[in-house]
């Protein structure tokens, strides 16, 4: 069953990694708002 929790893990660093870029680019978004780009 190690392949099962292998698979959980990579699924889980895997929308880490994109919920991080989602929220990184909500902010990039939200500066360039508020200097008016």
């Amino acid at each position: 069953m190690w392949y099962f929790a292998w698979i959980l893990g990579t699924l889980l660093a895997c929308a880490f990694g994109i919920i991080t870029a989602l929220a990184l680019e909500h902010h990039e978004a939200a500066d360039a708002a508020k200097s008016g780009r």
